[in-house]
């Protein structure tokens, strides 16, 4: 197998848009500073390739404002494709439609609006801010740590996103799980068929929620002191809520409240005819969120010029230590609430009293140390109160982990007699111990409910 090194530079004055289709090799496409399109890599090719002339596989062309660019199948063995390796820098600002069939793309630490086409390729795009679109047939799609609008189009592949946000979402699939976690949209339709969809969000006020599916389970996970009103339907399914708020049924639609005073809540619909819909919080999310809005908050001041913009950053402002102040009160120490309660106060005070003719770099400094002194305070407060779930834990259990006593169980020679383990074959025996340790730990997780779980205990006990 021959080896060969690709490096080409494209520099047009004008480039609006990047069409890209890519059949010759697993690609990377990252941002660029400058104004240069380049392609680098290395290609291994066949071993009966005399020459190898770039012209042939790679064609360029750009006209009025649009550079296409595509990338054609070299002449190498299968089992080598994955030996070739390209990398793509594209300048900011570029629209980027990309063209993929079965070779992996990953995108990173781009400032573009991108549409991505694919067939069975696996997607990866990660620390890219501007507006996606995505098509994928059956290649899984990952999506991290981004901000813009997100649109996508999916056939079975599965679909996970994280730490991403923007203005709205809206993902249509036919039978892939579809995983969000962090996420920070307004407005956000998902439609499956028979997928399961969990989504994890983070506070968001105002926000326009939609989930539909026909058979598949939607979990929805929210912020501890998130306010929302929602309303779910389920023709055969039901629903296992573990929020602090009353689920009250009628028929076969669902309601569930958590209201504050003058925020407005976001509205959240679910609808699935068969499927389970699970409802649970994250504690998690709200440290998240604190962090991101304290940041926000410092950067916003930094360009406080007007009376006007002061006054919208106050409004602000006044939501924002609202939130605080709930999140201060899930704290259980009386010391570190005082403290952290103390310090929202005072940056309160701070920005109301701000002044315009004062040195900035003073009253932000001061802003940046009370934020430290609120989020990590609340974040001490938070750790400790698993701590003392923890302690609960091995006081009852006497184990530090809940997975290392299910290990204990399902290893004992005392119990493999009542789970059928001495009428089972040596090889049938150790598929069924690694099945039922599978069900105890999504029983741990949360996955599986405890009658789900004994249903499928009691399952592998009569094979």
């Amino acid at each position: 197998m021959n080896k060969i090194k690709i490096a080409q530079k494209w520099n047009f004055t004008d480039v609006k848009n990047l069409k890209l289709t890519n059949k010759m090799a697993p690609l990377s496409i990252v941002g660029s500073d400058g104004s240069e399109i380049e392609l680098s890599g290395e290609l291994s090719v066949a071993e009966q390739t005399e020459e190898f002339n770039f012209e042939d596989y790679i064609s360029a062309k750009f006209s009025e404002g649009e550079f296409k660019l595509d990338l054609n199948e070299i002449p190498t063995r299968s089992k080598s494709r994955t030996d070739s390796q390209l990398l793509l820098t594209v300048p900011a600002n570029i629209f980027m439609r990309i063209a993929l069939e079965n070779l992996p793309l990953s995108v990173k630490n781009m400032q573009n609006k991108m549409r991505i086409d694919s067939e069975n390729a696996p997607l990866s795009i990660s620390m890219c801010d501007g507006d996606k679109h995505v098509e994928s047939i059956n290649g899984p799609v990952r999506i991290m740590d981004s901000k813009g609008s997100l649109y996508a189009k999916l056939g079975n592949g599965p679909f996970t996103a994280e730490q991403v946000g923007g203005a709205g979402i809206h993902i249509e699939s036919v039978n892939g799980p579809l995983k969000l976690r962090q996420a920070a949209f307004t407005k956000v339709k998902i439609v499956t068929e028979n997928g399961p969809i969990y989504y994890e969000t983070q506070p968001i006020e105002g926000g326009d929620f939609s989930f539909s599916t026909e058979n598949g389970i939607v979990h929805l996970a929210l912020p501890l002191n998130f306010g929302f009103k929602l309303e779910a339907k389920s023709e055969s399914g039901r629903v296992k809520s573990k929020l602090d708020a009353e689920v009250i049924k009628d028929d076969n639609v669902f309601r569930v409240e958590h209201i504050y005073e003058g925020e407005e809540p976001t509205k959240i619909k679910i609808d699935t005819e068969n499927g389970l819909i699970k409802l649970s919080s994250d504690s998690q999310l709200d440290i998240n969120f604190i962090k991101d809005r304290l940041e926000q908050l410092k950067e916003t001041l930094k360009n406080v010029n007007t009376p006007e913009e002061l006054e919208k950053v106050t409004a602000k402002l006044n939501k924002m230590t609202d939130y605080l102040h709930r999140s201060a009160q899930s704290i259980n120490e009386e010391k570190i609430k005082n403290k952290v309660t103390d310090a929202i106060n005072k940056m309160k005070s701070m920005v109301m009293d701000f002044n315009l003719d004062e040195t900035k770099n003073v009253v932000i400094g001061k802003i940046e140390n009370l934020s430290s002194e609120i989020y990590d305070g609340i974040r001490e407060g938070l750790k400790n109160a698993k701590a003392e779930f923890d302690d609960l834990r091995y006081e009852h259990l006497n184990k530090d982990s809940l997975k290392d006593y299910i290990h204990k169980v399902v290893n004992s020679p005392l119990i493999k007699p009542y789970l059928g383990a001495e009428k089972k074959k040596a090889e049938k025996e150790k598929i069924a111990e690694h099945s039922r340790l599978k069900i105890l730990e999504m029983l741990e997780k949360g996955k599986i409910t405890s009658e789900e779980a004994e249903k499928l205990l009691k399952a592998i006990n009569k094979e």
